[in-house]
């Protein structure tokens, strides 16, 4: 089946409904309070949202009361590849789409993804590919890295390097590390890439019971 000559229409009903979100939180809590959202650049799937589509939204959020727009890429669909294996640099991956971005934009953009070291955060900002960094796994190694970063001192988190990965491995062990940092078990973690997506994949099975029994 061949595409259609004119993709606007599908991208604009689809992203009304944002639109139609951020003016209902904005009415429900006025004026003064800051409202962000988090977009994809990419979803990195065949078919799905390409990099211009996601330039269109931006265009379309600059429209409405929103105060911050965080930009990433990825997604967990199951096939989809993760971002940090579609880019061949070993540093922030969207920062030509974040400067994009901010060219059809007065909204501040924030940058997440990639981010390890503080040199690159300073990178982002000077370059003015972003107004803000976000910080995702390197914040898993280090909560307080945002006050390490700001202090005169500095210093980054050291990064675990595996000898063999699975797919889906990595995530498991940085979500797993998230959730003993929320249990204040982050002091005793010390688990294998197996072990973690064996607890991963467990913990999802457990939910997904629970919801079936809730949903059914």
């Amino acid at each position: 089946m061949s595409k259609p000559e004119d993709c606007s229409a599908p991208l604009v009903v689809r992203a009304s409904v944002i639109a139609e979100i951020i003016e209902a939180v904005r009415e429900a809590v006025g004026a003064a309070f800051p409202i962000g959202i988090k977009i994809n650049s990419t979803d990195n799937l065949a078919g799905g949202l390409s990099r211009e589509e996601a330039l269109d939204v931006v265009r379309m959020l600059d429209r409405t009361s929103v105060d911050l727009i965080d930009v990433s890429g990825g997604t967990y669909f199951p096939g989809a590849p993760s971002s940090s294996d579609r880019t061949a640099s070993s540093g922030p991956y969207f920062l030509d789409f974040a400067e994009r971005a901010k060219s059809v934009t007065a909204v501040p953009i924030m940058l997440t993804g990639g981010f390890k070291t503080r040199d690159e955060a300073k990178m982002a900002i000077e370059r003015g590919a972003a107004d803000v960094v976000g910080l995702a796994r390197a914040m898993v190694l280090n909560p307080s890295l945002p006050k390490t970063w700001l202090s005169a001192r500095g210093g980054d988190p050291e990064f675990p390097v595996f000898d063999a990965t699975v797919p889906g491995g990595v995530t498991a062990w940085y979500s797993m590390r998230l959730t003993a940092i929320g249990q204040d078990k982050d002091a005793d973690f010390d688990q294998s890439l197996a072990a973690a997506l064996e607890a991963y994949e467990a913990r999802d099975e457990e939910r997904c019971t629970k919801w079936r029994a809730r949903f059914a």
